[in-house]
């Protein structure tokens, strides 16, 4: 007879089997999806999926992402992959790429940046925001956003960039006032987007430059707002398996402080513009939506989701962009240079580049493609089917799509093969010759912005501020390399926004 002690053990045992089945299953009972429709893909580790750096942080996941297309992109039009246990098509093709986000953009509306939100109604600024909205919603919210985004208006508000570029102009003249001046460039970027953002948006002076060497609590919260997203980002990542958790990990999206900070600051802006006449004709994002709010009955939330979303696009992106090609232009003098000679050909009387001739300027726009290309700010985009449909994959394969099918552009990669970009890695604005980038773009190549409906609402507006800012700059100074500068080296930003990590310490030397 087995003894209570050995019954016990065995029962102890073969409990424990049971719950490794079920974990088991659990994390592996869809592997077979791809394969029952005919897809290739790699093999999932069973807790990691295809992509273990999303749930270890050892690379950026973009890395993860791109080993896997360089094996299949000469093969495969699409894969099928997992992101720890959640099954996704991962497209190879360019051209299947903008068939998604573009032609068929109807079937795939969803967006997975949407499941970052775990409560909705505790996460309510957020929710306002459209590129934080998969429902029919979210169609509405956008055009809120770039109705007050359009080129005619940002053409009108010109003169707002134009008086940040003094500011700056100010800012190094005095840095530069006893010869030249090694100043930290990350810090100059953020400065200048969070100036523009500050007056555009709000219609409030940030005292970004006047008083850099103070705490500057506008710069300090739109930052703090980001590093928050940024966390929430990698927590939602590493939590996939086990989704549930997240609402005592990290509930919120947007944190709270934040929220009560950009609310009260837009309820005292609009305030104020109700008190200052002068200030009512003003053309400005606030007055835009002071007139949106009487049409459209919109809340104060609704409004400060327009204003976050816009700084979403028009802060640390735009910053991320315009120093890295500061950075980059310091590395390649000769570049520096070309554009330096553009800029100055271009020159109006008040020393300043017309708003018509700052968007065409062809030297100034491939150094600021070439940057976008290189770093790769958004690195991937994520749609959701929303309706059942159907999709050619290649080698004769239709393979059927259901509504909840996450399908992922890996947009990094396309912008890093060397077949469409020699030497990937190197700062090159001479590939974008003759509006070059037109044709990639068509050809679903090159997306700096994504495509189709949902391309970026804040475009416009993050070319404007990178370009002016340029300009300032690269009339008056040559920016140098010094003992302080790192070296050039591929992306490997810590956060969701892709970038060089590290300080970027540059000499200004005055012309």
């Amino acid at each position: 007879m087995i003894s209570n002690e050995m019954e016990a053990i065995l029962v102890t045992v073969g409990l424990l089997g049971a719950i490794i089945l079920l974990v088991y299953k659990y994390l592996s009972w869809h592997h077979g999806v791809f394969k029952a429709v005919g897809l290739d893909g790699p093999k999932p580790n069973i807790f990691l999926g295809n992509f273990p750096s999303a749930i270890t942080g050892k690379q950026p996941v973009v890395y993860d992402v791109d080993e896997v297309y360089s094996k299949y992109k000469n093969t495969h039009k699409a894969i099928g992959v997992f992101m720890t246990r959640n099954p996704q098509i991962l497209i190879l093709d360019p051209g299947l790429a903008q068939k998604i986000m573009v032609t068929n953009f109807g079937k795939f509306r969803g967006n997975v940046a949407a499941d970052l939100i775990y409560n909705r109604k505790e996460d309510k600024i957020a929710a306002g925001s459209p590129f934080f909205t998969s429902d029919e919603s979210w169609k509405a919210k956008r055009l809120h956003v770039v109705g007050g985004l359009k080129q005619s208006k940002l053409s009108m508000a010109y003169p707002i960039w134009k008086g940040c570029a003094k500011k700056l102009a100010k800012y190094l003249e005095n840095r530069t006032a006893n010869g030249n001046a090694i100043i930290e460039t990350k810090n100059l970027g953020f400065c200048f987007t969070s100036n523009v953002l500050g007056e555009f948006l709000w219609g409030i002076e940030t005292n970004a430059f006047a008083k850099s060497n103070e705490p500057n609590t506008f710069l300090e919260m739109s930052q703090k707002w980001l590093q928050y997203i940024a966390q929430s980002v990698t927590v939602y990542f590493k939590l996939l398996p086990v989704p549930w958790l997240r609402r005592f990990a990290q509930p919120r999206l947007f944190p709270l402080a934040t929220d009560r900070f950009f609310t009260q600051l837009t309820k005292d802006a609009l305030e104020w513009r109700e008190k200052d006449e002068s200030s009512q004709n003003r053309v400005d994002f606030l007055n835009y939506l002071r007139q949106l709010q009487e049409k459209k009955n919109l809340t104060l939330d609704d409004m400060v989701g327009c204003m976050l979303t816009t700084t979403l696009d028009g802060f640390e992106t735009s910053a991320t962009v315009l120093f890295h090609t500061i950075f980059y232009l310091a590395h390649h003098p000769q570049y520096q240079e070309k554009l330096r000679m553009e800029i100055l050909a271009n020159l109006e009387e008040d020393g300043s580049v017309s708003y018509q001739k700052l968007c065409a300027l062809p030297y100034l726009n491939q150094c600021v493609n070439e940057s976008i290309r290189l770093i790769s700010v958004v690195s991937f985009y994520a749609r959701i089917s929303t309706e059942p449909t159907e999709l050619e994959v290649g080698q004769g394969l239709v393979i059927p799509i259901k509504v909840g099918q996450v399908v992922s552009v890996p947009v990094f990669s396309f912008h890093h093969n060397p077949d469409h970009f020699p030497k990937p890695y190197e700062f090159n604005p001479d590939r974008f010759n003759n509006e070059a980038h037109l044709d990639l773009m068509k050809r679903g190549i090159f997306m700096p912005f994504g495509n189709g409906p949902r391309i970026c609402a804040g475009m416009h507006l993050g070319l404007v501020e990178v370009k002016t800012c340029l300009v300032e700059i690269f009339k008056a100074y040559r920016v140098n390399c010094c003992a302080k500068t790192i070296p050039e080296k591929r992306p490997e930003s810590p956060t969701f926004i892709m970038g060089i990590d590290g300080e970027f310490w540059l000499e200004y030397e005055r012309l």
